[in-house]
């Protein structure tokens, strides 16, 4: 049996604010996975600390987050990262 590969579609963003309707813990979208059954999970960094610490990084169902803001973090930016045109090196 073959599965036909399909771009995942989320209903969120990276860098969208998320709150779960269950738990009312809220935060930034920071990573998305569809799983084979077409389940979509989001991970969910609060934005606040707790005792001066970050806290950690929630897991949540696609249907049980209710979307506050659009896009609070800019998904797209430059990092510093290599270049695309690499020069031609010297060696034969």
């Amino acid at each position: 049996m073959f599965f036909k590969k399909k771009e995942p579609e989320f209903k969120y963003n990276l860098g969208d604010e998320v709150k779960d309707t269950i738990t009312d813990f809220n935060g930034v979208v920071v990573r998305r996975t569809q799983w084979l059954n077409n389940c979509n999970t989001y991970g969910v960094q609060p934005r606040s600390l707790h005792e001066g610490k970050r806290q950690e990084v929630g897991d949540f169902d696609e249907p049980q987050l209710k979307l506050m803001q659009k896009e609070i973090v800019p998904a797209h930016r430059e990092t510093g990262g290599p270049s695309r045109s690499v020069p031609q090196s010297n060696r034969i």
